[in-house]
């Protein structure tokens, strides 16, 4: 497939290509993993030339750091969000948990990527931190027993990344589990894992 070439930007909208640069790269990442990712793949899909990305970025690793950071202010956008309209702290947990595994199912390819890194992302730290406050939240109202909400954050993250893992298209294995009705299974995960009581 040839691309196009895109018009030169006017003198001062380096962040505009730069912006594209990362929107190439998360389009490869979505439709084929982070195996089509490379700097000519990414250089064609913005349609402009290979080294042009070195204006903005000194690397591969670094147009994929820059993937990892806007896929982890995505997820922290998605598990804020779905808390918007919660005001019982309870709600607020099982919303983020929901929204969590929602957005691994709209993102696969990229959230695949996004948990793949050698490293953990310290912008990964932000969203878990979101989770961590709505627990420590329903600690202070007296809704959960929990003695380490850190500890029972991560027991939740943990559950929630297992959850989002195995719910993949095209595992017929997991249709013999049958009929499952996952979002109150997911409730019912968070609040065990956060120990707040029935």
């Amino acid at each position: 497939m040839t691309e196009s070439v895109r018009p030169r930007n006017r003198r001062g909208e380096g962040a505009r290509l730069r912006a594209e640069i990362v929107d190439a790269a998360t389009a490869l990442i979505d439709e084929s993993g982070g195996d089509a990712l490379t700097l000519r793949a990414v250089a064609r899909r913005a349609g402009i030339s290979a080294p042009s990305i070195y204006a903005h970025f000194d690397d591969l690793g670094a147009v994929a750091d820059a993937v990892l950071a806007r896929g982890f202010d995505e997820l922290t956008a998605a598990i804020t969000d779905a808390t918007s309209a919660a005001e019982d702290p309870v709600d607020r947990v099982i919303a983020i948990g929901l929204a969590y595994v929602r957005f691994s199912r709209a993102n696969p390819a990229r959230y695949r990527f996004m948990f793949a890194s050698d490293g953990y992302s310290p912008d990964a730290v932000r969203a878990y931190e979101v989770l961590r406050q709505a627990i420590a939240d329903c600690v202070e109202a007296g809704r959960s027993s929990s003695e380490d909400p850190h500890l029972d954050t991560w027991m939740v993250w943990a559950a929630l990344h297992g959850a989002a893992t195995l719910e993949k298209p095209g595992r017929p294995e997991l249709l013999r589990l049958g009929a499952l009705d996952r979002p109150r299974l997911l409730a019912d995960m968070i609040r065990r894992l956060a120990r707040i009581a029935p």
